[in-house]
This record gives C-alpha cells, structure tokens and sequence, in this order.
C-alpha cells in the first residue's frame, strides 16, 4: 500500500504558512471596506481609491491627473454612467478603484499628492516605508513625488542607521546631491564594512564601483595633510610626569603617521575620535592613566579643527553619477 512521504519539519513549516495566508486572504475577502480618516473622507471627492486591505480613500481625479500620467490617461477614457449595470463597482455614487497598496502606503501617497494646506507632510518613519512609497510611486508614474520622498532619504535617522541603503535608493533614482551626501556618510566606514542590502540589487556594479573608487580616492588624498602638520599640530598624548619618565614610547612621525593610516581607511574627522582608535594610540605611547584619561577629551577637539582641512580635500574629489 502506498504510503505519503513524510514531510520534513521545513515542509510542515511552510504548508502551515501557506494556508495561514489563505485564511487571513479569505478573511481580508469577505470583509466590508472601511472608510478612509480625515482628510480623504470628503463628501465632495469625486473618485475612490481602495487598497489592498479594504480602506476606501476618497479623493479628486484633478489631483490624481496632474501628479500622475497614469491616473490622467486613465480618466480621459470614456467613463461609464453610474447607474450603467456594466459600470465598475461604485460607492456613494463614486468610481471605486481597486489598488495594489496598503492603506498605510496609500495615505502618504496621496498626502503628497494633496495641497499644503489640506493636510500635512507625510512622515516617512524608517526605509522600508521609504521604498514601498518610492514603489507606488514608480508604478504611478509620479515622478515629482519620487523626487521630493528622495530628498527626504538623507534626514540623519536614516544615514545614521542605514547610509549604505540610503546610497543605494539615492543611486538607484540617480538624485546626485543625495547619492553625494550618502557616499560621504560612507567615509566613516572602511570600504568593506558595511552589509549587503537588498537595495544593492537595483543599481549596476559599476555604480558600486564608483563608490569604492570614491571611498579609495578620499582615503589616498589624506596624505596631503603632512603639509599640514604645522598648522594643526598634534595633541600630546604625554604630561610633564610622563616626559621625565622617558615617555611616550611613540615618536612625533610615528604618531603622525598612524594618524594618516587612520584616515585613509576611514577619511573624515570622526575617525580621529573613535575610542578604540585613541585607547590604541595611547597604549603605544605608553602614557601614564592621567593622560589616558585626557586623551579622548583632547582628540575629540583636535577632530573639529582637523575636519576643516579634512572636508576641504574630500570637496576637491568628485563622485561619478551617470544616467541611465
């Protein structure tokens, strides 16, 4: 007699997903779309957009037209009468269209769509919200709405918690000043440190290698700072007890030195502050725990007169954008 195979624990897994999804799917199916908050309630809309998740938006087909061709060509169609029994679903009396979108998506769409005065700028809380609005954008066609959520992307929240993926969406929509500020960002870290990210898939390698040969170049160009040396010298990682007791262990050009090594790798002012890169400093020059203590204190305000020549040499080196 035949027996079924067993299912590995995996399978189990994954059959017990699927029909999870079935279950909320028919359930989502057979419930009443609910209307839309304040502002897209308004009696005197005149089209309905539904989402994904049964929440009808009402709002204006002029809106809609002038942020979005694809919007405007579909209203420029022959529309049928209301009562028309071959008509499209309707609502109040209202076309209602059928969206891909999530309602929460679809609210900052359209808030972006709306004058300024009828409601307010969409906040735009991490960078999968970002892109899921990016998407329907795209798929909208409103590129004036992508270019202004594209500026949004470089607020520091975002650059602090993910700069590589803000490069990526800056990139990947070719917004130049964004894509700048990102890869500047990127000087914080070494080239190799930051993780993949999903974003990465939607630009070509060769604008990664842009990337990193912008990163290598910044770095290279730290070296000009040895002509420098005089006018921002140094703070002393020594005290008086430390000097007549034969210390620091660490020569002037080696210090110098391990200062420019520093800064090819990561080419910007923080590196110059980075805790671990003066307690490693300050054990190489062998100083007593009173300067160990002042170390931090002295580097963190030698990094802002330091960050003045710094920013001056990365200005001078550009980073390649092309068009697609």
């Amino acid at each position: 007699m035949f027996e079924s195979p067993r299912l590995s624990p995996f399978d189990s897994e994954l059959e017990t997903l699927v029909h999870y999804v079935a279950d909320e799917l028919e359930q989502l199916q057979g419930l009443e779309p609910v209307d839309a908050t304040a502002p897209f309630d308004r009696a005197n809309a005149d089209v309905i957009l539904r989402t994904s998740d049964n929440v009808d938006f009402r709002f204006y087909k002029l809106l809609l037209s002038l942020a979005s061709p694809f919007f405007a060509n579909m209203f420029a169609l022959p529309q049928p009468c209301p009562l028309d029994k071959a008509a499209d679903q309707t609502k109040y009396g209202l076309p209602v269209i059928p969206v891909a979108e999530k309602s929460f998506v679809l609210r900052k769409l359209l808030s972006f769509c709306s004058p300024v005065y009828d409601s307010k700028l969409p906040i735009l809380e991490n960078l999968d919200i970002v892109m899921s609005v990016l998407d329907a954008a795209d798929k909208y066609d409103m590129k004036c709405v992508g270019k202004f959520v594209v500026k949004m992307i470089t607020a520091p929240e975002f650059l602090e918690e993910e700069p590589m993926r803000v490069f990526a969406i800056a990139c990947r929509y070719r917004a130049e000043v964004e894509t700048n500020i990102a890869a500047q960002y990127m000087l914080r870290f070494a080239i190799w440190e930051p993780a993949y990210v999903a974003e990465l898939d939607f630009i070509s390698g060769s604008d990664y290698q842009r990337l990193v040969k912008y990163h290598a170049s910044c770095g290279q160009a730290m070296s000009q700072l040895v002509r420098l040396w005089s006018l921002f010298p140094l703070p002393p990682l020594d005290c008086k007890f430390c000097r007549k007791n034969g210390l620091p262990r660490l020569s002037l050009k080696s210090y110098q030195d391990s200062v420019i090594d520093a800064l090819r790798v990561r080419p910007c002012a923080e590196t110059l502050t980075n805790v671990e890169w003066i307690e490693g400093m300050v054990r190489k020059a062998g100083s007593c725990q009173n300067c160990r203590d002042r170390a931090p204190r002295r580097m963190e305000e030698y990094a802002k007169d330091l960050a003045v020549p710094i920013n001056d040499i990365i200005s001078e080196i550009h980073l390649e954008i092309k068009p697609y």
